[in-house]
């Protein structure tokens, strides 16, 4: 029997979940097996035959690999790899429109499986929603160009008081969908539709995964080491300006570079919310894991708003004629500042938090800079008796002082503001042992 008769023998139901659950394995493989060592076996290609490659052609790979980011090229092919399969699964339970899964599945794809469910849910109750404003006001008026905004209105407001964000274009265009179905809409046309909406959702949900790359917690510590790297290198540039002195275009580079980093930390906050979002339904990813990468977040958020004052003290020595001038051993700090932040992120991109028994460098770090501190103030209070400096000087070591506080998690300032986890169902990775425990003790009382 050929794979075609076989097909068209067995039914169409149990086909399609075959095949999604063959998606579902081939998925995690590519991403855990086949893709680190793809990517291995590429650069090392790549490697061997760049020195033998014509001038002209390494040139346009190494403008090819600036242009084209490596998480843009995946979310392309994923995408059209899952609409291919959303349409060829809709086709095989013949269900109507079988374009629209194309068009939910190319949506749905997002960077990790939870913001994919996320999307799609919110989709997915848009497309009802849709459904029950159509069949409301078609029912109630008939096919008119009033009875057409109506619903194109009502629609829109449904989203909004739904609160789906950008989803709530859904539901107009949802009920517009329906209506291209003329006077032959029926309850299973309607029906099948929404079928072939959560089919595009679930196709979406299981390839999403690989658009990322990483998973959410190796995205989260790769945003915060990123972060927090950034930090220490603008803070050895700013420490570097004030040893060797600097102009202001110089500080107009740093004071720009410094409200970057709101960027930055923007990233962060979207990985480590995506993180906490999938860590409820993980069965491999505790809670636990996160907590301590979300203190990172707000240490780093601290960190950000304390460079930013600084590089905007350090702007103000020089733009503002008259300003009093910042001193040379200020610099000392400041480069001590750098160091720590620079341990910090290489502990953030091992373990995702600078905590534990492998922090004793970022320690020594952090009471090197104490020392620094310490030093510099005693050398400020001998040489200078300007008190635009003093006041100057102990505006930026204020604020340095606070970066080794956060760093340190002992700043009082970090446990302002904290969510405190209100009453709700438990993370799946935390039930999972307290099942598994239950059902190893009946099994030792039978």
């Amino acid at each position: 029997m050929s794979p075609q008769s076989l097909v068209s023998a067995s039914d169409p139901t149990t086909v399609v979940a075959a095949g999604l659950v063959l998606c579902a394995v081939l998925a995690a493989l590519l991403r855990r097996k086949v893709k680190p060592a793809v990517e291995l076996t590429c650069r090392a290609l790549f490697s061997r035959l760049q020195p033998h490659l014509p001038a002209p052609l390494r040139r346009l790979a190494h403008r090819c690999r600036e242009k084209v980011e490596a998480a843009t090229a995946r979310s392309v092919l994923v995408t059209g790899v899952a609409a291919g399969i959303a349409l060829a699964a809709a086709q095989t339970l013949d269900l109507a429109g079988p374009v629209l899964a194309a068009i939910s599945a190319t949506l749905s794809v997002q960077m990790s499986s939870h913001a994919s469910l996320r999307e799609g849910s919110k989709r997915l109750i848009g497309t009802l929603a849709g459904i029950a404003v159509t069949l409301a006001v078609w029912g109630a008026f008939g096919v008119t160009p009033w009875s057409i905004a109506a619903i194109a209105a009502l629609g829109l407001a449904a989203g909004k008081l739904l609160r789906l964000g950008d989803s709530s274009a859904t539901v107009p265009l949802t009920s517009m969908g329906i209506l291209v179905g003329g006077t032959m809409i029926t309850e299973t046309f309607v029906w099948e539709r929404v079928e072939a909406t959560v089919l595009g959702i679930v196709v979406g949900v299981i390839l999403s995964p690989l658009v990322g790359g990483v998973s959410p917690i190796e995205q989260a510590r790769i945003k915060l080491a990123h972060l927090s790297g950034e930090i220490g290198r603008l803070l050895g540039a700013l420490g570097a300006g004030v040893r060797d002195g600097y102009s202001r275009e110089q500080a107009e580079q740093w004071l720009a570079r410094s409200r970057e980093l709101d960027e930055d930390l923007a990233g962060a906050v979207t990985a480590v919310d995506e993180l906490t979002g999938h860590a409820r339904w993980s069965l491999t990813t505790p809670m636990t894991r996160v907590n301590p990468m979300d203190q990172t977040l707000r240490a780093l958020e601290h960190g950000v708003q304390q460079v930013n004052s600084v590089a905007r003290s350090m702007f103000d020595a020089v733009a503002a004629p008259g300003s009093p001038s910042v001193p040379a051993p200020i610099g000392q700090v400041l480069t001590a500042a750098a160091d720590a932040f620079a341990a910090h992120s290489e502990l953030v991109a091992v373990r995702g938090a600078a905590a534990g028994p492998d922090a004793g460098g970022l320690h020594d770090l952090l009471n090197s800079l104490r020392a620094a501190r310490q030093r510099t103030m005693r050398a400020v209070r001998t040489e200078v008796e300007d008190t635009g400096v003093l006041v100057l000087t102990g505006s930026i070591i204020t604020d340095i002082d606070r970066m080794a506080g956060s760093l340190e998690r002992s700043a009082p300032a970090l446990t302002v503001g904290v969510r405190e986890p209100g009453p709700g169902l438990p993370a799946v990775s935390e039930v999972l042992p307290a099942v598994r425990l239950v059902w190893e003790k009946a099994l030792t009382r039978r």
